[in-house]
């Protein structure tokens, strides 16, 4: 009788264990989960990725099971390549500084067309900044890459390299723009990221 108990005993344990297996095969990973395998889904035990420790890895648990999302990693836009500017062999100060923008120099337009004698205004309603200087007239929308001319009644457009954008409320064109607007002479020196502007 005692040998019939025990022998009872033990395919009891042994049926229990194996039961506890096929409900939690495979390793835990560091959250303490791991993906249900096809026999447990078969079998009803589980659907997916779940916990064996209730809540384990900080998300919610239903049951010991839970959806596991991955945490996401922001992404930062590049830094933008600060450049020098020299006008007149005169260091300036910009607040925003010039930059680099994927291979265009680009500058503040209102302070240095004003240094060469223009007058510059901006209509928010429209996102239009116009520069005027004697007889000519220079009109270049933010977001555009092209501009409209004016000179004293003979209209003309000048395309821009990258569109006129607005950056920390400024709006900035390409280094190119001077010369092509104002005929003043512009070289770059990329080796010193230096920009140098020169009166005619």
């Amino acid at each position: 009788m005692k040998k019939l108990v025990l022998f009872l005993a033990m395919m009891t344990l042994f049926f229990t264990t194996t039961s506890i297996a096929d409900a939690h095969p495979g390793r835990l990973d560091k959250n303490g989960g791991h993906n249900c395998s096809e026999k447990s889904k078969a079998k009803g035990l589980c659907t997916g990725y779940h916990y064996h420790n209730g809540n384990g890895g900080g998300g919610s648990s239903s049951g010991g099971q839970s959806n596991y999302t991955q945490p996401t990693t922001a992404i930062q836009a590049p830094a933008l390549t600060k450049v020098a500017v020299y006008l007149n062999n005169v260091k300036q100060s910009y607040t925003p500084s010039a930059y680099m923008k994927n291979g265009t120099t680009l500058v503040p337009m209102k302070p240095i067309f004003e240094a060469l004698g223009a007058t510059v205004s901006y209509d928010s309603a429209t996102k239009k900044v116009t520069a005027t200087k004697n007889s000519k007239k220079i009109v270049i929308g933010v977001g555009n890459k092209t501009a409209y001319v004016d000179d004293n009644g003979t209209t003309s457009t000048i395309s821009l390299s990258h569109p006129a954008e607005v950056y920390q409320g400024t709006t900035m064109v390409p280094l190119r723009f001077v010369s092509q607007a104002l005929g003043a002479e512009v070289t770059f020196d990329e080796a010193k990221l230096t920009v140098y502007i020169t009166t005619k």
